[in-house]
């Protein structure tokens, strides 16, 4: 009987460890201070080989990098996100398009400048999508925060 309720444990605990959802991106965020009151916001991607990230300029396809600032009445968002990182094109003969992606690690930087010197924080949401030569992941959303001092 114990053997029986051993395997059962183990058997579930397996289970439960497939159905986690797979993730070959890690991200960190920060804040760089670049002069007073003007900040770089930092949002980090290093990808696991093989798999890539696309860019947030992809038209046709699979899902672009897409990231969205809550707003905050103390920061100015300054323009769209710059992507620091070594951009691949290829044709994609499945989606009948080029694709723009990066491998390795990406950096998506965005200007901000405070309205008042002060701290605060900026959240938002990165939604971004994954593939390899065989397969793609479903998109993840994925909430951030940032502080800035």
């Amino acid at each position: 009987m114990k053997k029986y309720i051993l395997f059962s444990f183990v058997f579930a605990i397996s289970l439960g460890l497939q159905a986690q959802r797979m993730n070959p991106v890690k991200w960190t965020f920060e804040a760089v201070k670049k002069a007073d009151k003007q900040y770089d916001i930092i949002l980090t991607a290093n990808v696991e080989a093989p798999w890539h990230i696309y860019s947030q300029h992809v038209k046709n396809g699979p899902i672009p990098t897409d990231i969205q600032f809550k707003s905050n009445p103390l920061v100015q968002i300054k323009g769209e996100p710059k992507e620091l990182g070594k951009l691949e094109k290829m044709y994609d003969k499945n989606f009948d398009t080029e694709l723009m992606f990066f491998s390795g690690k990406v950096q998506f930087v965005q200007a901000i400048t405070l309205k008042v010197a002060s701290k605060t924080k900026l959240t938002g949401n990165i939604e971004y999508q994954v593939c390899n030569d065989e397969k793609c992941l479903p998109s993840i959303k994925m909430p951030f925060e940032v502080a800035i001092k």
